[in-house]
C-alpha cells in the first residue's frame, strides 16, 4: 500500500496512532477519534487498520536485527526507533545511511528514516528531516557542518524537540522561544530556572556538544500490563479472569528479563467517558513473602510450539480486544504467511 493513505487505531479500534504521510496530508491529526472521521475515511479511500502487536514487535526485531550489523554499539529506544554510534567510522555517512534503509526496505519491506549527527538530540532532527523531505534525501540526512546545524534548527519547532515536552513547550513560547534554534541561544541560567540540569543537558546536545550518552539494555524495575476492555464487564467472573491473564503476561516478561518479584499491584477502575454511570476506582497492593521463579516448563513449551499451555482461569483469546479491522500476522502466525507461486 505504499503511496497510499494508511492509519493505524489504538486499543478497540478507539483513537488513530499511526498515519502515513498521505493520511496526514488529508488533515487527519494523530489521536483522532475513529468513530469522528469515518467518513472521512470512506470518501478518500483511507486504508483503516487495527493494531497488530505481535506483527510489530517482530517486526521491529527484524528491523533491529539487521540494524545492528552497522555498529557494534546500538541502543533500542523503543519499538520503532534506534540509536547507533558511528564514531571513528571511516565512510562516507550519507551512503552508509542510505545502504542501511535500502537493507532494511529490501528484507522487510518497512521504508525507514535514517538521521546522522554528532550528538543523539541532533540525529533526532536529521532524522526527521529525512522523513519529511524524502523525495530530496532518499530517507538519509547526515548534520557534518555548522551551517547545516543551525539551519536544521531553524526550521524545527520548538515543540519538536526531543524531550521538551508540553510542560515546558508553554514555558518556552511565553517567553518568545519558538523554533530549536531559539532554545539553543537562551543563557544557561534561564534554562536552569525553568527545567534544570536536564534542559541544560538537552541544550548543550543540541549545540553539538556530546551529553546524552548511549544507554545499554537496562532491566525493567517495574512491569505492567494495562488494557482498557473492549467492552462494559459486569460480572466478577469476567473481570476476574481479565486480570489472571494481564497477571500472565506481566509473568512472562518478568521471566524474559530473569528476574523475580516481590510486590504485586491490581487496579481497576471504571469507564470515565461514561458520563451518566457512577464512577469507580480501586486497587490493591500485595507483598509476596519471597521471589520465586515458575513456571518455566510452560514458557520453554510455548516459546517452541506457540502460545498453547495457559492456566484454567484463563480465556483463550489472551487479548480480548475490539480488532475489526485487523491484518493478517504475515510473520507470526503460519496460517497468515504470505504465498509465493514461482
Amino acid at each position: 500500500m505504499i503511496g497510499k493513505p494508511i492509519v493505524v487505531l489504538s486499543n478497540n479500534d478507539g483513537c488513530v496512532i499511526a498515519r502515513s504521510n498521505e493520511a496526514k496530508q488529508l488533515g487527519i491529526p494523530m489521536g483522532a477519534p475513529a468513530f469522528e472521521y469515518k467518513y472521512l475515511f470512506e470518501r478518500n479511500n483511507v486504508n483503516v487498520f487495527s493494531a497488530n502487536f505481535a506483527l510489530y514487535g517482530d517486526m521491529s526485531n527484524r528491523i533491529m536485527n539487521i540494524l545492528s550489523d552497522y555498529s557494534p554499539n546500538q541502543e533500542i529506544y523503543s519499538i520503532d526507533e534506534c540509536f547507533l554510534d558511528l564514531s571513528g567510522m571511516l565512510v562516507d555517512l550519507t551512503e552508509y545511511g542510505l545502504k542501511m534503509r535500502k537493507h532494511v526496505v529490501k528484507w522487510t519491506g518497512v521504508p525507514v528514516s535514517v538521521g546522522i549527527a554528532p550528538t543523539k538530540s541532533l540525529a533526532k532532527v536529521t532524522n526527521k528531516i529525512a522523513k519529511k523531505f524524502t523525495d530530496r534525501t532518499g530517507g538519509s540526512y547526515v548534520i557534518d557542518s555548522e551551517e547545516k546545524r543551525i539551519k536544521a534548527l531553524k526550521w524545527l519547532p520548538v515543540e519538536d524537540v526531543w524531550g521538551i515536552g508540553r510542560r515546558n513547550e508553554k514555558k518556552l513560547k511565553a517567553i518568545g522561544v519558538f523554533k530549536a534554534y531559539d532554545f539553543c541561544q537562551l543563557p544557561k541560567s534561564c534554562i536552569l530556572k525553568n527545567m534544570t540540569i536536564v534542559g541544560s543537558r538537552l541544550q548543550d546536545d543540541m549545540n553539538g556538544i556530546p551529553t546524552i550518552e548511549m544507554e545499554g539494555v537496562e532491566l525493567k524495575q517495574s512491569i505492567a500490563t494495562t488494557r482498557t476492555f473492549e467492552r462494559d464487564y459486569r460480572q466478577f467472573d469476567d473481570v476476574r479472569e481479565r486480570v489472571s491473564t494481564f497477571a500472565v503476561s506481566c509473568s512472562e516478561k518478568l521471566r524474559k528479563q530473569h528476574s523475580m518479584c516481590n510486590t504485586i499491584q491490581v487496579f481497576i477502575q471504571s469507564n470515565r467517558f461514561s458520563e451518566h454511570d457512577e464512577q469507580y476506582s480501586n486497587g490493591v497492593v500485595v507483598k509476596l513473602p519471597f521471589p520465586k521463579p515458575l513456571m518455566e516448563a510452560i514458557d520453554n513449551l510455548n516459546d517452541k510450539f506457540g502460545t498453547k499451555v495457559r492456566l484454567a482461569s484463563q480465556d483463550k483469546k489472551i487479548h480480548k480486544m475490539k480488532q475489526e479491522r485487523l491484518s493478517p500476522s504475515y510473520t507470526t502466525k503460519i496460517s497468515d504467511f504470505i504465498t509465493v507461486i514461482a
